[in-house]
């Protein structure tokens, strides 16, 4: 295991030598940027192609959904000596020595778990053109304390002063990578550091209120049918239940004009009556009280937004670059980063509707299709076959924690069927993680005795598995889970 003692100079002094580098490639030299297709890695794309943009040289970004043989050598022929992976490559190691030669030189900058030949304390840098950044490494938690966005955001400032403004995008791709584990759904670690600087600097602002999607910039009654994540039984995405339940709350939903009423049309009094009785809706509908509670939370806006904006608050920012990652469109995710508030935005708030409507299709087959969920000693799973998309599988199971029959005793996994595979994504929660729980293991050993490969985070992973061994790599990643936490029985 790595130490748990926290290098900070050692991690300062290794952005600075990766800044370094990046800063030193010459004025117009093409650098390929590959990156994840969430919003961590998108933002984290985004923020090393911007600093090498202001740094004189020509970087490209190409998005992919996971980082295999097949997606490196569809990036082997793209000519560039120089090339960045982000939010990927820790865990692809000894794939990626495969892709360098002395021609190429390849960073690593990402926050995902070592694999154990790594864990040396060091960065393990066996191949010289090779340069790996990860927190880990320095004893940082890449699952709570700080994500892809975070760790490029490190390099970006050192490369240059300006590129302090970055910040917003680091802060984003954390929320999007639910790192929010802190007190009030706050972020703790690097990730807080970056946000208080980032609050000093007036480029954010930091308070508490509803974690309704859009609740700075939508009406009361949209932000409560847009909310997903965390799931409102009963009310998430069913617009005629938001305005009843509002009513009864003694919350008048229009103005007089007819028009609908936002947060800054409630006064004090109103929004503590919402709350409180969001709050007691929640208890109601089966949840715990401290799960009830969690819709109230730290709020993150990003000052330069307008405020209708849906990149105003940065949750529903990241939750707007993901849909881009997770609908394909990866273009539009990385304008939105790169800056252009113009055509892109128009076209996200098409999109978003669209990812709107898949989410609660997937959520109404699960609710009406009991039989796919599983339930083993030490997990619940998700047999999603081709029902849900794969790349929309993991945001599907973090929503299913707040659902019922799902508990937050057990990790969720999640299996859908990928092209000639069968993808898998998993979740806990913090409480899972204090028991024993690392996922990211658990998936990597249970995958690699099927034949399949995986890894990740102690609270969230993911990988693949060969179709027709789903049942295999389940037994098997249940008996890991089952000696991390210990059973549990229903």
């Amino acid at each position: 295991m790595l130490s748990l003692h926290k290098n900070t100079k050692g991690l300062e002094q290794k952005s600075l030598e990766v800044a370094g580098e990046l800063s030193s490639i010459p004025p117009g030299e093409p650098v390929l940027v590959v990156c994840h297709l969430d919003a961590d890695g998108i933002t984290s794309g985004s923020i090393i192609a911007s600093a090498l943009l202001r740094s004189g040289a020509a970087p490209h970004i190409r998005v992919v959904k996971q980082l295999d043989e097949a997606a490196i050598a569809e990036i082997l022929p793209i000519k560039a000596r120089y090339v960045v992976f982000t939010d990927m490559g820790t865990g692809q190691r000894q794939l990626l020595e495969r892709f360098v030669s002395g021609e190429r030189r390849v960073f690593i900058i990402d926050h995902h778990q070592p694999p154990p030949i790594s864990q040396d304390g060091g960065d393990s840098e066996a191949t010289s053109d090779i340069m790996e950044f990860n927190p880990h490494f320095f004893g940082f938690d890449g699952s709570t304390e700080i994500s892809a966005s975070g760790t490029a955001f490190l390099v970006a400032k050192k490369m240059s002063s300006e590129n302090a403004s970055l910040a917003p995008l680091a802060i984003v791709g954390a929320l999007g990578d639910m790192q929010d584990k802190g007190d009030r759904s706050s972020l703790v670690g690097l990730n807080a550091s970056i946000a208080e600087e980032a609050q000093r600097s007036g480029l954010i602002a930091v308070s508490k209120g509803l974690k309704l999607y859009g609740f700075e910039s939508r009406p009361l009654l949209k932000s409560m049918e847009y909310t997903l994540n965390p799931y409102l039984p009963g009310l998430s995405g069913d617009e005629g239940a938001c305005f009843k339940f509002l009513k009864n709350a003694g919350i008048e939903p229009r103005k007089q004009d007819g028009s609908w009423r936002s947060i800054s049309d409630l006064s004090n009094d109103e929004i503590r009556q919402v709350t409180s009785a969001l709050i007691k809706y929640l208890i109601s509908q089966g949840l715990s009280s401290q799960d009830a509670e969690s819709v109230v939370g730290v709020l993150y806006t990003i000052k330069s937004e307008p405020a209708d904006s849906p990149l105003r608050d940065a949750r529903e920012y990241a939750s707007s670059v993901n849909a881009c990652g997770r609908l394909g469109k990866y273009g539009l995710g990385l304008a939105l980063c790169l800056g252009d508030r113009t055509g892109a935005l128009t076209d996200l708030r098409e999109l978003l509707l669209e990812y709107r409507k898949k989410i609660s299709g997937y959520l109404r087959w699960l609710e009406s299709n009991p039989s796919a969920l599983k339930v083993m000693n030490s997990i619940q799973v998700i047999l999603a076959g081709s029902n849900i998309d794969d790349r929309m599988i993991g945001t599907i199971i973090s929503i299913a924690f707040s659902m019922k029959p799902f508990t937050r005793s057990k990790p969720i996994f999640g299996l859908a069927n990928a092209e000639g595979v069968v993808k898998v994504s998993a979740r806990g929660t913090p409480e899972l993680v204090r028991r024993g729980l690392n996922l990211g293991t658990a998936i990597r050993e249970a995958s690699e005795q099927v034949g399949g490969t995986g890894g990740g985070h102690n609270i969230a992973a993911g990988g693949q598995v060969p179709v027709g061994k789903e049942e295999d790599f389940l037994s098997i990643v249940d008996g890991i889970v089952t000696k991390m936490i210990g059973g549990v029985k229903l």
